[in-house]
């Protein structure tokens, strides 16, 4: 008996301490399911998530090379309402606030655009941060889609991923190409 309670305690104690594990890696959900439109796209933002921080390609991980920063996934759907071909270039979508704040030679604060720093195909699970991009990025080479010229009515849904540090919260995501449309989180 008192080694099945022995036992029960190891069970226990490796239980939580894998559930603990399984819940740091999962990302915190900071919006959902917000729609837009624009006068040529219609823009679903699927999902806003904090991590997680890593993920590997090309048989090389990356994560943000400084711990004060997390990497932030936009899970966007992106359909063409014109009736040609779009091109959708996606270093055109910034995330605010910037990644960091400039001043100009007079002392004047720039705003300076931050891009993704990743572009991912489909979306990074939540119970396994490092996970293969076999669908057509490769970051360890350099192939990495930085536009897509998407067809009259076709969707495409891509996962925008970027460094931001920890202590700041995504605000909004601004559509340069669409004249500065802007999609906020709050």
């Amino acid at each position: 008996m008192v080694k099945l309670l022995h036992n029960m305690k190891n069970i226990i104690v490796i239980a939580s301490l894998c559930l603990s594990i399984l819940h740091c890696a999962t990302p915190t959900i900071l919006k959902e399911n917000v729609k837009s439109k624009t006068k040529n796209l219609a823009i679903e933002v699927v999902k806003v998530a904090s991590g997680p921080d890593s993920f590997a390609s090309g048989g090389k991980n990356f994560f943000p090379k400084d711990r004060s920063h997390r990497l932030i996934h936009i899970t966007l759907n992106v359909t063409n309402l014109t009736k040609t071909d779009y091109s959708f270039i996606f270093t055109k979508i910034a995330l605010e606030p910037p990644f960091e704040v400039l001043l100009d030679e007079k002392g004047k604060e720039v705003r300076k655009l931050n891009p993704p720093a990743f572009v991912r195909f489909y979306e990074v699970g939540f119970s396994n941060d490092i996970k293969e991009d076999v669908s057509g990025n490769n970051f360890a080479n350099g192939k990495v889609e930085k536009e897509v010229v998407i067809k009259p009515n076709e969707t495409i849904t891509r996962t925008l991923m970027y460094a931001l540090p920890t202590t700041v919260e995504p605000e909004q995501l601004v559509f340069l190409d669409e004249k500065s449309h802007i999609i906020s989180f709050k």
